[in-house]
């Protein structure tokens, strides 16, 4: 089944892939008290900031079936150490930009394991107004604190522009050689804080608006996802 995923918008500019930018809060679930994180989490995962894309895209029922996914190459998890500026895709009468999230490595089930411990996630920043972001690397930093724990499953990012189009500071926000990730749009979760521990969200599509499946014991955090991709025995 396909799904088309658009987040409401204050405008949509003609001939953009991106809209506005949205008043979308964070993904919210009641608490499970016998499955807890094991750890605090960093703080209050605010997903707003990744709103604002429409993205057309197959709906995976469960984690484990977008993890066994052939086209799913990237599939880990680790802690957010930052965000930083990214390149930019410049196209007739259109430049879209990105950030770069920097994630700490703590375990990889598909993917490079040979590279520094880290991986580099690259994220479009919707655009508000001709070619000025909604959010900025400090709204990213800001809404996603340092320590975060991340489930990412996705794929490497095309390294060559669309065409009639061309990249603009292509290294930026990543080593020289660093592949980037591109996240599926369900497959970019967070650990975030509630009054009573750790609930899941989702960045681009809310965990509560996914199957049954993604929606069993958010309390159990990044961990209890984790552990269940471990379980099915995901690999390359």
């Amino acid at each position: 089944m396909s799904k088309s995923l658009k987040i409401l918008a204050i405008a949509v500019f003609a001939g953009m892939s991106t809209g506005a930018c949205t008043s979308s809060t964070t993904d919210t679930a009641p608490p499970v008290p016998e499955a807890t994180a094991a750890a605090t989490p960093a703080g209050t995962v605010d997903t707003s900031v990744f709103r604002g894309i429409e993205y057309d895209y197959m709906v995976f029922e469960s984690p484990e079936d977008l993890a066994g996914a052939k086209d799913t190459t990237a599939v880990f998890t680790g802690d957010v150490e930052g965000f930083s500026q990214g390149r930019v895709v410049s196209s007739p009468g259109l430049e879209e930009k990105h950030v770069v999230m920097k994630v700490s490595l703590s375990e990889t089930f598909k993917g490079p394991r040979d590279g520094d411990g880290f991986a580099y996630v690259e994220l479009p920043q919707p655009t508000c107004a001709g070619d000025v972001p909604c959010a900025t690397v400090a709204d990213f930093t800001a809404a996603v604190p340092a320590g975060t724990k991340v489930l990412v499953f996705g794929e490497p990012a095309p390294e060559a522009a669309p065409p009639g189009g061309r990249l603009l500071d292509d290294n930026a926000g990543r080593p020289a050689g660093a592949r980037l990730i591109r996240p599926h749009p369900q497959g970019l979760l967070f650990e975030s804080a509630t009054a009573t521990g750790a609930t899941v969200v989702g960045a681009y599509e809310e965990v509560g608006n996914m199957p049954e499946a993604w929606r069993k014991n958010p309390s159990a955090g990044i961990g209890g996802l984790t552990a269940r991709l471990r379980t099915a025995k995901i690999s390359d």
